[in-house]
């Protein structure tokens, strides 16, 4: 019997939808409110590879650090993970078919008030496979194989208590080896979701980064905006828009 040697790629963020190489996921945000009827969510997971493939699905807690990187951790002060439940846990899917993920939330009795957070990830899994005789005397073995194996982290996001709020400063954008670098401040009580765009002078949108979020206690992140390949002219603005309504929270100007 041969060991197996699987090697993961965590891919977390925030969008409607995303394709990866193995599979699609949608939405890739969950968020519960205490006042909301909504107890309940669905995922949605669709194998667009062309091989029957097995997923596996957790509640993990990541740290972030200001560089939006994540870092796995044993627990975390605003964890949302003992007030959720989900199904199924693992499942197999044929090429181009679909499974539902079933997301809710318990009683929030004894939360603290404020916003918390985990991460549902989602696996592709290896599974072992026999590998049959073929001549007389032979034995059957498992096959070898090494692959690398997507695993993406949906956060679940649940808002607890009265005057919430995200609130989003930007403490310094300049051009930096072709890009923007931005550094941004979280002075909301929850954490921030922006969309960053690079303008021109004429005001064209030469470059942009969706889906950026700082999660608490963070306070600070940096974010490189990179532009679009046959740019020609210079950055000079930055716009700052809600991650959730698209409404502009602010511009600012991009220094050299």
């Amino acid at each position: 019997m041969f060991k197996k040697f699987c090697l993961y790629t965590l891919l977390a963020c925030l969008v409607v939808s995303k394709t990866y190489a193995g599979f699609t996921i949608f939405p890739m945000a969950v968020d519960f409110e205490e006042n909301s009827r909504k107890r309940s969510q669905t995922l949605n997971i669709m194998n667009s590879s062309n091989e029957l493939q097995t997923y596996r699905v957790n509640l993990v807690q990541y740290k972030q650090n200001e560089q939006g990187k994540f870092e796995e951790v044993e627990s975390m002060p605003n964890s949302a993970k003992d007030f959720l439940v989900f199904s199924p846990k693992q499942f197999t899917l044929k090429p181009g078919k679909t499974q539902a993920i079933r997301v809710a939330r318990k009683g929030l009795g004894n939360m603290a008030d404020g916003e918390s957070v985990t991460h549902l990830v989602v696996r592709e899994v290896e599974m072992p496979r026999v590998k049959k005789a073929t001549e007389e005397g032979e034995e059957d073995t498992l096959s070898v194989s090494v692959k690398v194996l997507q695993a993406i982290g949906i956060p679940v996001t649940i808002l607890k208590g009265k005057d919430l709020y995200a609130k989003t400063e930007v403490e310094s954008a300049k051009i930096k080896d072709g890009k923007v670098e931005v550094v941004l401040n979280r002075l909301g009580n929850i954490s921030s979701r922006v969309k960053l765009i690079v303008k021109d002078e004429k005001g064209t949108e030469i470059g942009r980064t969706d889906n950026v979020r700082i999660y608490l206690p963070n306070t600070k992140r940096t974010v490189s905006v990179s532009l679009k390949k046959d740019v020609t002219t210079k950055p000079t603005t930055l716009v700052l828009e809600d991650g959730l309504t698209g409404k502009e929270i602010l511009q600012t100007s991009i220094s050299k």
